[in-house]
């Protein structure tokens, strides 16, 4: 275990993700590939990425690299492949996770059988109206946490990507993965302190005090990113002309009559909210729904989510962080940039995934009450202690 990698979101950094930097503490370097503007479930992250590196430096992580959009906004399987290629092109030699169950043989043992992409289409008529989690249940012959799904698709991608790496987890304490309310426990859930803070509470407590700081600071600064202000939009693009006469036919996360439904959903809707809502049924889940929304607006399509990663973004680094980047420039195969113009001369993908990028920062800029230009975040400095 000498350069540990950890895929993140880090939204927000909290004594559980603290616990897993201490858990690997004794390697060389610690590497976050963490989010950028948006997550797993399509919606924004509170706080723009180079704030939410910061703080993950403050709790112990040495380098943290931005996993490219779309692909931080994708299903379990794409964010999973995704994190794993780009850690295994950067020269890492092991990924650490949490997971519920906290056993990687068990969790190999998933991986080795676990279905493939057509997965759906392979379950009994019974499950077709149901949602992805309980299909794949279903195609994997096993019922588990939905957040060992992550940690089945982590070794999976492994098994294919890069078989040396060595996989370390850590099981999870405390609040359960999607527990909403905030208790007075050493462990909360990210998704309970992301509802509390919805409801204006106050939730400093619950973060590291080594980062407490670093995260009053960005909420002073720039508050919090609300996906529902990127309603609107939405709604006019579905409403207009049937969502562009098919022109988004090839959009991820919208087959299987989705975008359909996701038009008709509109004309009953009058906000985000009220959108996911009529939109969501058994088969097309909320995250389902959200992240489809996102990429609709954002143009990506399912080639997109196909790609490699070609390059990643520096968000912060300490000095260890840096020493690995010179020790491993040369032998390394994804280039790490600090700027945009880095990019320019990397190819075609890398172009594409720049304009992804760019307009990520433009929908994530209308997250923040106020707004928030998108040079801003396009020019933010990594940082650097």
């Amino acid at each position: 275990m000498k350069h540990v990698g950890i895929i993140c979101e880090y939204n927000p950094f909290h004594a559980g993700h603290a616990r897993l930097l201490e858990h690997v503490r004794g390697a060389k370097t610690v590497i976050c590939l963490m989010s950028g503007n948006f997550t797993q479930r399509g919606e924004a992250a509170l706080l723009p990425p180079v704030s939410r590196a910061a703080m993950a430096i403050a709790g112990g992580a040495d380098l943290v690299l931005e996993l490219p959009f779309p692909f931080a906004a994708a299903s379990a399987r794409h964010f999973a492949t995704a994190g794993v290629r780009a850690l295994g092109a950067l020269g890492v030699d092991t990924l650490a996770f949490g997971s519920e169950c906290g056993d990687v043989g068990q969790l190999r043992e998933l991986a080795a059988r676990a279905p493939e992409d057509n997965y759906r289409e392979k379950t009994p008529d019974v499950m077709q109206n149901t949602g992805d989690a309980a299909a794949y249940f279903a195609a994997l012959g096993a019922r588990i946490s939905s957040n060992d799904i992550l940690g089945v698709e982590y070794l999976r991608a492994m098994l294919r990507e890069t078989p040396d790496m060595q996989a370390v987890t850590l099981r999870r304490q405390g609040a359960q993965y999607r527990d909403t309310v905030l208790e007075n426990g050493q462990f909360p859930s990210a998704t309970a302190l992301r509802r509390a803070l919805a409801e204006g509470e106050d939730v400093s407590e619950y973060i590291p005090q080594h980062a407490r700081q670093i995260f009053l600071d960005a909420a002073k600064r720039v508050g919090f990113a609300d996906t529902a202000r990127l309603g609107g939009a939405m709604l006019a693009l579905l409403r207009a002309d049937g969502a562009r006469n098919g022109a988004t036919a090839e959009i991820a996360e919208c087959g299987g009559g989705l975008l359909a439904h996701l038009v008709k959903a509109a004309f009953a809707a009058t906000d985000y909210g009220t959108l996911c809502r009529a939109a969501a049924t058994k088969r097309y889940t909320d995250g389902r729904i959200r992240r489809a929304l996102l990429y609709l607006l954002a143009g990506v399509t399912q080639a997109d989510l196909a790609a490699h990663p070609v390059y990643l973004r520096l968000l912060a680094a300490n000095a260890r962080g840096r020493e690995y980047l010179a020790e491993t420039a040369r032998r390394r195969i994804i280039p790490v940039v600090t700027k945009q113009a880095d990019i320019t001369g990397l190819g075609a993908m890398a172009a594409r995934q720049r304009t992804l990028a760019l307009v990520s920062d433009g929908l994530f800029a209308l997250c923040f009450e106020g707004g928030l230009a998108p040079h801003t975040l396009q020019t933010a400095k990594p940082y650097l202690i």
